[in-house]
Parts: C-alpha cells; sequence; structure tokens
C-alpha cells in the first residue's frame, strides 16, 4: 500500500531534463479527507477535503470539493471550493464553482467559471 516513490511519481519541475523533480500526488474521485494536507508537491485532487490545504501546485479536478483555505504557489480549479486561496497565481476553469476569497498575484477566470465571493490581485513584491 505504501511504498517508496519511483520514477513514475516524479515529474520534472522544470521543462530541462537536467532540473530538480517535484512529487506529484493523485487522489481520485473516491477519497474523502477530514483533515489538513500538507505538500511541497504537485496535488491534483479529485475527491473531498474538508480541511485546509498548503501545496505548492494545487489542482482540482472537475470531481474534487474543497471545504477549506488554500494556500499554495499556483492553483487551478475546476471543480467546487468553498473557502480562502491564497497563491501566486490561481486558474479558475469554466467548470469552477468557488465560494470565497481569492487573493493572487495573477488571477484568471475562464468564461462560465462561477464565482461567488471577493477577488483581490496582489501587485508583485519585488526585493
Amino acid at each position: 500500500m505504501f511504498s517508496k516513490p519511483t520514477t513514475d511519481d516524479l515529474i520534472p519541475a522544470k521543462s530541462s531534463t537536467k532540473g530538480p523533480v517535484q512529487r506529484r500526488s493523485i487522489l481520485h474521485d473516491s477519497i474523502v479527507i477530514k483533515g489538513d494536507w500538507h505538500s511541497d508537491g504537485i496535488v491534483e485532487f479529485g475527491g473531498a477535503i474538508t480541511g485546509d490545504l498548503t501545496v505548492d501546485v494545487l489542482i482540482v479536478k472537475g470531481t474534487g470539493k474543497v471545504e477549506g483555505n488554500v494556500r499554495a504557489r499556483s492553483v487551478t480549479v475546476e471543480g467546487h471550493l468553498n473557502g480562502t486561496i491564497a497563491a501566486v497565481d490561481v486558474i479558475l476553469a469554466s467548470t469552477a464553482v468557488v465560494t470565497g476569497e481569492v487573493v493572487a498575484e495573477k488571477i484568471r477566470i475562464d468564461f462560465g467559471a462561477n464565482v461567488e465571493g471577493r477577488l483581490k490581485a496582489t501587485a508583485k513584491i519585488t526585493a
């Protein structure tokens, strides 16, 4: 059931073949989580979670339902999300249903997305 990750579990973080690899977690539509989820990799979420997500890259698939707050570098929502998103880049696909607050440097909302709440595009912070 639990095993060491194989090379199939890893994907390149950059397009070059010499760059670092990043873990990828795929949680299918039958997965139900009650609690918080933390990952330093890519998470494709198709199940249901009641809790907060802190990840590097989050993809809420069309079957995904998130009830909680999300902190990530990049977030793509194709399913349902009820909570707050704090990220650098956010994409709300045409099938997205989002209720809550989205705070990001870049926000893309595709035609057909259903958004109820507050959107805030922040200025890029430079050092």
